[in-house]
């Protein structure tokens, strides 16, 4: 599982890496066990950054799933 500190500094990298190409940045980044997705409303896509390999767990896991999402907007960064 990824850390917390690896999250945020992929999404530091995402959004540095979006400045300088001149795109929009994300509407709001969400933070999931072993990734972080980004997600523009305007075009409708989400691009998801893969941290980390999921771990060996017990069970069905959801790929989306949200106990660990953050949501925030592209000025709260």
């Amino acid at each position: 599982m990824a850390t917390l500190a690896q999250k945020i500094e992929a999404e530091k990298r995402m959004r540095d890496l979006l400045e300088q190409g001149g795109l929009p940045q994300p509407d709001y980044v969400e933070y999931g066990f072993t990734c972080i997705r980004l997600f523009f409303e305007d075009t409708k896509t989400v691009v998801v950054i893969d941290i980390d390999e999921p771990a060996d767990i017990e069970g069905t896991v959801d790929p989306g799933d949200h106990l660990d999402a953050r949501r925030r907007g592209s000025r709260g960064h």
